[in-house]
Protein backbone atom coordinates (compact mmCIF):
# COMPACT_ATOMS: atom_id res chain seq x y z
CA UNK A 1 0.00 0.00 0.00
CA UNK A 2 0.83 3.47 -0.66
CA UNK A 3 1.00 5.47 2.38
CA UNK A 4 2.44 8.47 1.24
CA UNK A 5 0.29 9.08 -1.45
CA UNK A 6 -2.25 12.11 -1.27
CA UNK A 7 -5.16 13.07 -4.12
CA UNK A 8 -8.40 15.04 -4.78
CA UNK A 9 -11.42 13.08 -3.07
CA UNK A 10 -13.57 14.56 -5.32
CA UNK A 11 -12.87 15.21 -8.80
CA UNK A 12 -14.50 18.63 -10.50
CA UNK A 13 -16.70 17.37 -13.56
CA UNK A 14 -19.10 20.78 -14.34
CA UNK A 15 -20.15 23.98 -13.15
CA UNK A 16 -23.16 26.24 -13.64
CA UNK A 17 -23.15 29.70 -14.06
CA UNK A 18 -25.99 31.49 -12.75
CA UNK A 19 -26.47 35.16 -13.49
CA UNK A 20 -28.28 35.76 -11.14
CA UNK A 21 -27.07 35.69 -6.97
CA UNK A 22 -23.83 35.50 -5.51
CA UNK A 23 -23.03 31.87 -6.56
CA UNK A 24 -22.30 28.73 -8.84
CA UNK A 25 -22.90 25.73 -8.22
CA UNK A 26 -20.56 22.46 -9.45
CA UNK A 27 -20.56 19.17 -9.59
CA UNK A 28 -18.03 16.89 -8.53
CA UNK A 29 -17.54 12.97 -8.67
CA UNK A 30 -16.13 10.62 -6.53
CA UNK A 31 -12.47 11.02 -6.62
CA UNK A 32 -10.77 8.22 -5.43
CA UNK A 33 -12.51 5.03 -6.71
CA UNK A 34 -12.99 3.36 -4.27
CA UNK A 35 -16.48 1.73 -3.40
CA UNK A 36 -19.59 2.92 -5.09
CA UNK A 37 -20.23 6.08 -7.93
CA UNK A 38 -20.46 8.79 -5.91
CA UNK A 39 -21.78 12.90 -6.75
CA UNK A 40 -22.21 16.32 -5.13
CA UNK A 41 -23.19 19.26 -6.01
CA UNK A 42 -21.67 22.76 -4.38
CA UNK A 43 -23.22 25.69 -3.63
CA UNK A 44 -19.69 28.10 -4.45
CA UNK A 45 -19.61 31.88 -4.00
CA UNK A 46 -18.98 33.19 -7.55
CA UNK A 47 -15.12 34.05 -6.14
CA UNK A 48 -14.76 30.26 -5.80
CA UNK A 49 -13.29 28.45 -8.55
CA UNK A 50 -14.68 25.19 -8.60
CA UNK A 51 -11.78 23.62 -10.59
CA UNK A 52 -9.38 24.39 -6.98
CA UNK A 53 -11.65 22.99 -4.78
CA UNK A 54 -9.29 20.17 -2.75
CA UNK A 55 -10.29 17.06 -0.59
CA UNK A 56 -7.34 15.72 0.87
CA UNK A 57 -7.62 11.90 0.78
CA UNK A 58 -4.29 9.61 1.46
CA UNK A 59 -4.67 5.74 1.78
CA UNK A 60 -4.01 5.24 4.79
CA UNK A 61 -6.28 7.83 6.64
CA UNK A 62 -9.19 8.61 4.06
CA UNK A 63 -10.39 11.82 4.68
CA UNK A 64 -8.77 12.94 8.63
CA UNK A 65 -11.45 15.09 10.00
CA UNK A 66 -9.07 15.66 13.05
CA UNK A 67 -6.38 16.79 10.48
CA UNK A 68 -8.31 18.48 7.92
CA UNK A 69 -11.53 19.19 9.97
CA UNK A 70 -11.68 22.85 8.34
CA UNK A 71 -11.18 21.59 4.87
CA UNK A 72 -14.00 19.00 5.31
CA UNK A 73 -16.64 22.20 7.43
CA UNK A 74 -16.09 24.54 4.68
CA UNK A 75 -17.16 21.73 1.92
CA UNK A 76 -19.60 20.12 4.15
CA UNK A 77 -21.17 23.54 4.32
CA UNK A 78 -21.46 24.16 0.79
CA UNK A 79 -22.90 20.60 -0.19
CA UNK A 80 -26.43 21.22 -1.50
CA UNK A 81 -27.01 17.62 -3.11
CA UNK A 82 -25.31 14.26 -2.56
CA UNK A 83 -26.22 10.78 -3.79
CA UNK A 84 -24.10 7.32 -4.68
CA UNK A 85 -25.84 4.24 -6.22
CA UNK A 86 -24.47 1.02 -4.54
CA UNK A 87 -25.60 -0.79 -7.94
CA UNK A 88 -23.99 1.24 -10.35
CA UNK A 89 -27.04 1.89 -12.42
CA UNK A 90 -27.43 5.18 -14.37
CA UNK A 91 -23.74 6.48 -14.35
CA UNK A 92 -23.60 7.81 -17.34
CA UNK A 93 -23.61 11.32 -18.10
CA UNK A 94 -24.02 12.99 -14.82
CA UNK A 95 -24.98 16.48 -15.00
CA UNK A 96 -26.55 19.72 -13.33
CA UNK A 97 -28.73 21.84 -14.64
CA UNK A 98 -30.55 25.41 -13.66
CA UNK A 99 -34.24 25.04 -14.91
CA UNK A 100 -36.95 27.22 -14.99
CA UNK A 101 -34.47 30.44 -13.59
CA UNK A 102 -34.98 28.26 -10.31
CA UNK A 103 -33.71 24.85 -9.92
CA UNK A 104 -30.71 23.09 -10.14
CA UNK A 105 -31.63 19.86 -11.00
CA UNK A 106 -29.28 16.81 -10.93
CA UNK A 107 -29.33 13.95 -13.45
CA UNK A 108 -27.32 10.74 -14.14
CA UNK A 109 -28.26 8.10 -16.54
CA UNK A 110 -31.12 10.25 -17.80
CA UNK A 111 -32.93 10.24 -14.61
CA UNK A 112 -33.16 13.53 -12.69
CA UNK A 113 -31.88 12.54 -8.63
CA UNK A 114 -31.72 15.68 -6.91
CA UNK A 115 -33.52 19.33 -7.04
CA UNK A 116 -32.39 22.12 -5.23
CA UNK A 117 -35.21 24.86 -5.11
CA UNK A 118 -32.53 28.39 -5.36
CA UNK A 119 -35.85 30.32 -4.22
CA UNK A 120 -36.02 28.10 -1.15
CA UNK A 121 -32.70 27.57 -0.99
CA UNK A 122 -33.80 23.70 -0.20
CA UNK A 123 -32.87 20.67 -1.38
CA UNK A 124 -36.38 19.55 -1.99
CA UNK A 125 -35.48 16.04 -3.22
CA UNK A 126 -32.09 15.02 -2.28
CA UNK A 127 -31.99 10.82 -1.38
CA UNK A 128 -28.09 9.91 -0.11
CA UNK A 129 -28.28 6.65 -1.69
CA UNK A 130 -31.31 5.88 -3.97
CA UNK A 131 -30.75 2.29 -4.81
CA UNK A 132 -30.81 1.01 -0.51
CA UNK A 133 -33.91 3.08 -0.78
CA UNK A 134 -35.37 1.31 -3.58
CA UNK A 135 -34.15 -1.76 -1.79
CA UNK A 136 -36.33 -1.01 1.29
CA UNK A 137 -39.25 0.24 -0.47
CA UNK A 138 -39.75 -1.73 -3.73
CA UNK A 139 -40.19 -4.83 -2.07
CA UNK A 140 -37.61 -6.50 -4.11
CA UNK A 141 -35.94 -9.08 -2.63
CA UNK A 142 -33.64 -12.05 -4.33
CA UNK A 143 -31.83 -14.71 -3.24
CA UNK A 144 -29.60 -14.88 -6.12
CA UNK A 145 -28.17 -11.88 -8.05
CA UNK A 146 -30.57 -11.21 -11.17
CA UNK A 147 -28.97 -8.29 -13.12
CA UNK A 148 -31.39 -7.28 -15.46
CA UNK A 149 -34.55 -8.06 -13.53
CA UNK A 150 -32.74 -6.09 -11.03
CA UNK A 151 -31.82 -3.09 -13.42
CA UNK A 152 -35.53 -3.23 -14.93
CA UNK A 153 -37.43 -2.91 -11.49
CA UNK A 154 -34.79 -0.28 -10.10
CA UNK A 155 -35.55 1.93 -13.70
CA UNK A 156 -38.89 1.23 -13.15
CA UNK A 157 -38.76 3.01 -9.36
CA UNK A 158 -36.29 5.63 -10.18
CA UNK A 159 -38.58 6.43 -12.97
CA UNK A 160 -41.32 6.58 -11.18
CA UNK A 161 -40.51 7.57 -7.43
CA UNK A 162 -37.71 9.99 -7.86
CA UNK A 163 -37.51 11.49 -11.86
CA UNK A 164 -41.11 11.93 -12.40
CA UNK A 165 -41.59 13.36 -9.09
CA UNK A 166 -38.91 15.71 -9.68
CA UNK A 167 -40.46 16.65 -12.98
CA UNK A 168 -43.73 17.16 -11.25
CA UNK A 169 -42.20 19.39 -8.67
CA UNK A 170 -40.31 21.48 -11.58
CA UNK A 171 -44.24 22.25 -13.45
CA UNK A 172 -46.61 22.53 -10.34
CA UNK A 173 -44.44 24.83 -8.24
CA UNK A 174 -43.89 28.75 -9.03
Amino acid sequence: MLFGCETNFVDYHSKLEIDKGDYNYALYLDGVGIGDPGYTVLKLEKNINPEKVYMKWTPSEGINYEVNHKQIDWFRKRIILENYDEAGFHTENPKIEFIKNRYVVFSRGGYYYGLYDTFLEKDTFNIGSPWNEWRDKSGYKSEKYEPEIEKKLYDEWIKTHIHAEIKNYILTNK
